[in-house]
């Protein structure tokens, strides 16, 4: 009785992933799910690349969805990315350059995505008074996207045996599994305004543009583009405290997403100084709410440079009665360098400015 229970769900789990990769190939909603898209912001928007104050930024996130089946949904990214030319190009002015990678797997690893991408970016500031610095940036990405489907992690009808499921028999497959390669370009546009204490910016990107094809098992598919609008703000509240707002749409063909929320950063210990490193310490606690999906609360820490997040996805969508309310819990970590002198006065004040014209947001 235990080998049937546990033979009818590895089976379940094996139509679950070959649905999921019908759904993708349908409805081209392949890219990964995260629910702390501001940890990844070269995710989100290409012309997000470099800016930042410092002039290195490290940044990771884990999400594991669907914990209560018997192998939940993995997805994990990490970027390195970091702004050039100081010297090259106007004072306000910034040049990025970024690498990104994505991991996603399913099924115990029986469907596995790869992406990676090189990313760059310039800001151009429009124009510059006593009370902001407006600026336009641009940005554009390439990506090298692999899925590899496993037979071996699945279960077929020919292993099954009167005396329950047995692995070692063969699939019936003439092959096990498939593997596809793709490639791809995404671009984007953001504009922002920036104060000594506050930042507003509002954004959009195209990811997949080429619309490139795809072959899954014999069969041509074609990846549709992913639209993507942003908006938000970061507003000092006393002298050592944060508000951020943030907003992000996604659409692809038949798929859409909304999210909306707020953190606030309470700084426990600050002691911004020219002659010193920067040692603050904040704590962070905010919601977003993804529209008629999911609540996510959201708890972090930043100590100097680096910052450390904690999100769980409670569903409240029509699938809550299989999910128990359970989504998933994601993990994000970041940590910038500032390797040049004028990236260390940057990081040493509070405002959202400085010398250059660096985007003070909730990514970082």
């Amino acid at each position: 009785m235990i080998i049937l229970l546990h033979f009818i769900k590895k089976l379940f789990l094996t139509v679950l992933i070959l649905v999921t990769v019908g759904i993708f190939a349908k409805a081209n909603a392949q890219d990964p799910h995260f629910s702390q898209f501001y940890a990844s912001p070269l995710l989100l928007n290409p012309a997000l690349t470099g800016a930042f104050p410092g002039n290195i930024r490290a940044s990771g996130s884990y999400r594991e969805q669907w914990p209560s089946i018997m192998y939940p949904f993995k997805t994990g990214t990490f970027s390195i990315d970091g702004n050039i030319l100081h010297d090259k190009i106007g004072e306000n002015d910034i040049m990025g350059i970024g690498l990104t990678g994505i991991f996603d797997n399913t099924n115990n690893g029986g469907l596995k995505s790869n992406t990676l991408s090189p990313s760059i970016s310039f800001h151009k500031t429009l124009y510059k008074d006593d009370n902001a610095t407006y600026s336009l940036g641009g940005g554009f990405m390439a990506s090298m996207n692999t899925k590899i489907l496993d037979y071996s992690k699945m279960v077929f009808g020919q292993q099954l045996t009167p005396q329950g499921y047995d692995s070692n028999l063969p699939t019936g497959e003439s092959r096990n599994g498939f593997t596809a390669v793709s490639f791809d370009y995404s671009a984007g546009l953001v504009y922002s305004a920036i104060s000594e204490d506050d930042s507003y910016y509002i954004g959009g990107s195209v990811y997949h543009l080429n619309q490139p094809k795809e072959n899954l098992n014999g069969t041509t598919h074609q990846i549709i583009p992913r639209y993507v609008v942003h908006a938000g703000g970061s507003f000092l509240s006393g002298t050592s405290n944060r508000l951020y707002l943030s907003s992000v749409y996604m659409k692809a063909e038949t798929y859409s997403e909304l999210i909306i929320g707020a953190v606030y950063g309470m700084g426990l210990l600050n002691t911004y100084s020219y002659d010193s490193e920067k040692n603050d310490i904040t704590v962070l606690a905010g919601v977003w709410y993804r529209y008629k999906d999911a609540v996510i609360p959201y708890v972090g820490i930043e100590v100097g440079s680096v910052r450390g997040g904690l999100s769980y996805d409670i569903n409240v969508s029509t699938l809550n009665a299989a999910s128990n309310l359970k989504g998933g819990f994601e993990l994000s970590m970041s940590y910038t360098f500032a390797t040049s002198e004028a990236a260390k006065t940057r990081q040493k004040t509070q405002c959202p400015g400085g010398k250059q014209n660096h985007l003070k947001w909730f990514g970082f």
